[in-house]
């Protein structure tokens, strides 16, 4: 339902803008549309090398609307086919965040001013979108944190810490959740797109887009 769009991504007066909007005409072609690609165009922008254990900061405003906005890292085994196409192995994700602007059309939740943070692995065979050897039931996998303030109001300080004891979760310095590093133990992209959740917030308002995911600056303090 969503299309990630190269011109939604542009630095901007010393900041990295993720834009989310509808569809342009000239997108709406033939192949996009048999790729279910028939509404939206948002942005992904992901590290072309990878980073393990460390402290991973961002300072960022999100967006006044019902999409999606994420800082996260994942391998998707992209740089290993033998073994993302092949069962026996895993895929792993860390969301860092996950929030929302405002209500969509089948929200089942208050998602406003609540910061999601969640784990994931995922068994192969794995592809973008689509996991065919199922998910590993994680303890202690997320948690939502209600938060005071509009994620689209100002610039805030989101941080993250990976070590191979321990995961933690920061915002503006103060803790939000911990957990034991338990699986994440190989090196991932970092990641920050915008995405169209139809699942879990439904749709946003048309009338809220265009929107911007403004990220000040992004840091990572590496460790052995």
């Amino acid at each position: 339902g969503f299309l990630f769009a190269r011109d939604n991504v542009a630095v901007t007066n010393g900041c990295l803008n993720l834009t989310a909007r509808l569809l342009r005409e000239d997108e709406k072609t033939v192949e996009n549309l048999r790729r279910g690609f028939d509404t939206y165009a948002t942005a992904l922008v992901k590290a072309k090398a990878k980073s393990f254990y460390g402290y991973y900061e961002c300072r960022a405003k999100t967006m006044k609307a019902c999409v999606c906005n994420a800082f996260w890292l994942y391998d998707p085994l992209s740089d290993r086919p033998e073994k993302k196409f092949r069962p026996g192995d895993t895929s792993e994700e860390i969301d860092i965040f996950e929030v929302f602007g405002k209500l969509g059309t089948r929200s089942e939740e208050d998602c406003v001013r609540t910061y999601y943070t969640t784990v994931h692995q995922l068994v192969t065979p794995y592809l973008e979108g689509q996991v065919f050897g199922g998910v590993t039931a994680l303890p202690n996998k997320g948690a939502r944190n209600k938060v005071d303030f509009d994620f689209w109001g100002g610039y805030h300080v989101y941080g993250f810490l990976w070590t191979d004891k321990e995961l933690k979760w920061f915002v503006d310095g103060e803790e939000m959740f911990s957990r034991p590093n338990d699986v994440f133990h190989r090196p991932m992209h970092v990641t920050f797109d915008c995405e169209i959740m139809y699942n879990w917030t439904g749709e946003p308002d048309k009338a809220d887009l265009p929107a911007v995911f403004s990220v000040d600056y992004f840091r990572h303090w590496s460790m052995p």
